[in-house]
C-alpha cells in the first residue's frame, strides 16, 4: 500500500512504477485554423499483475464536433516494463504516449483521422486530496496529480489532409495498489476562461451506490511555483488562496447535480446528463453541458469496464462575473459489467 506519510515527490514520481495499476490520462479541446472543432481522452494503463505479465492498453475517443462524429479505439501490448524516474516512453503498438512534465508527446490514430500533438505545462503539478494521496476507502489508496493547463499544437490529418490544430489539455497520473473493480465515479475537469481550472470527483461502491468520498481541486491562475516547489502539498480548506498553490476542495464544499439523463442504445446503461456544479468557497455557479451525448466506451476487446467519456463546455458566474469554459466528464460504474475476453490491465481512467 502507499506510505501515506509521503508525498507525490517530482520530477521523479512522472515515471513509471511498476504498480499493480498505474495509468497516463490526457484529454482536450483541439481547433483548427479555420475553426474546426475536435477533442479527445487518450489513456495508457500498464499493470504488474501476480501472474507476472505486465498487459498495456491504450485507449482512445475521437470528436469532431463540427461532423457529430464521435469514435472509440484501443491498443494492447505485453512490453517488458521498466521503472523509470522523471519521464516515461509508452509505446502501444503504434501509437505514442511520452512526457517529462514538462512537454508531452501523443500520437494516435482513429478512422480517417491521424493525430500529432506536442503539449506543454503552463502551470506545475497539481496534487489531490490535498497530498496527492486519495483515500478510496475498501477499494484502497492512490497517488494521484494533474497536470491541468498544457498548451497544445500539433497536426490532423484527416483522409491524408493535413490540418494544424492549436488547443488546451489536461493530464492525469495516477498509480498505487488499489482495486477499481467494485467503485464507480463521477470525475470532471475544467478549463476556464479566466486561467483558472477545477476537477471534481465523486467515488462510490458500486454495490448499492454508497458514497465513498467526494473532493475537488481548484488551480488558480496566477499557480506558476518554480520547479523546486513542485513536490510541495497543496494547502486543505475551503478558502482559496488566489495567488499561491492549488487549493484542496472538501466534499461539504462541493455541490454536483445531473439535470438530466442518456440511456445508451448498446448496453441500456442510463448515464446522468447535464450538471449543475456549485462550489461555495469560490462563489462559483457552473452549467455543464455535453458536446455529444452519445460518448460512451463499450469496446470490450480487452477491458471489462464500459464508461462514458465526453467534451462538456461550461457556462456560469464566479463572484457575480461570467465565467465559461471547457473541459470532459468521465463516468464509471453506470454499466454492468461483463468479463472480458484477454487478460487486461486491472485499472480504469
Amino acid at each position: 500500500m502507499p506510505d501515506t506519510d509521503k508525498a507525490v515527490m517530482l520530477p521523479d514520481d512522472e515515471g513509471a512504477h511498476l504498480s499493480p495499476v498505474e495509468w497516463w490520462y490526457f484529454n482536450g479541446h483541439l481547433t483548427t485554423d479555420g475553426g474546426e472543432e475536435f477533442s479527445y481522452h487518450f489513456v495508457t494503463f500498464q499493470s504488474v499483475l501476480p501472474s507476472g505479465l505486465t498487459p498495456r492498453l491504450a485507449q482512445l475517443s475521437w470528436a469532431d464536433h463540427s461532423n457529430g462524429l464521435h469514435l472509440t479505439a484501443e491498443q494492447a501490448d505485453l512490453p517488458f516494463l521498466e521503472a523509470t524516474s522523471g519521464s516515461f516512453d509508452l509505446p502501444t503498438v503504434d501509437w505514442l504516449m511520452s512526457g517529462d512534465g514538462e512537454s508531452y508527446t501523443l500520437s494516435f490514430h482513429a478512422g480517417e483521422y491521424d493525430v500529432e500533438l506536442r503539449a506543454v505545462s503552463r502551470k506545475p503539478a497539481t496534487l489531490h486530496a490535498g497530498t496527492g494521496l486519495v483515500d478510496l476507502g475498501a477499494a484502497g489508496k492512490t497517488y494521484y496529480y494533474s497536470r491541468t493547463r498544457l498548451e497544445t499544437s500539433g497536426v490532423v490529418s484527416i483522409s491524408g489532409e493535413p490540418h494544424r490544430v492549436s488547443g488546451t489539455t489536461w493530464m492525469d497520473h495516477q498509480w498505487g495498489d488499489f482495486t477499481t473493480q467494485a467503485i464507480g465515479w463521477d470525475w470532471l475537469s475544467l478549463n476556464l476562461d479566466d486561467g483558472s481550472d477545477l476537477t471534481v470527483s465523486v467515488a462510490w461502491e458500486q454495490a448499492g451506490h454508497k458514497h465513498i468520498i467526494t473532493y475537488g481541486t481548484w488551480v488558480p491562475s496566477e499557480y506558476a511555483a518554480p520547479d523546486s516547489l513542485r513536490g510541495q502539498l497543496a494547502p486543505v480548506g475551503p478558502v482559496p488562496r488566489m495567488d499561491s498553490a492549488p487549493v484542496h476542495l472538501p466534499g461539504e464544499d462541493i455541490s454536483l447535480e445531473a439535470t438530466g439523463s442518456w440511456t445508451s442504445e448498446t448496453t441500456g446503461a442510463v448515464y446522468p446528463m447535464g450538471w449543475k456544479l456549485r462550489i461555495e468557497s469560490l462563489d462559483l455557479g457552473l452549467e455543464l453541458t455535453p458536446v455529444m451525448e452519445d460518448a460512451e466506451f463499450d469496446s470490450m476487446a480487452f477491458i471489462s469496464i464500459v464508461y462514458w467519456e465526453g467534451a462538456v463546455k461550461a457556462a456560469g458566474t464566479r463572484e457575480g462575473a461570467p465565467v465559461a469554459g471547457k473541459g470532459f466528464v468521465e463516468m464509471v460504474g453506470y454499466a454492468p459489467s461483463v468479463p472480458a475476453t484477454q487478460p487486461t490491465p486491472t485499472g480504469q481512467p
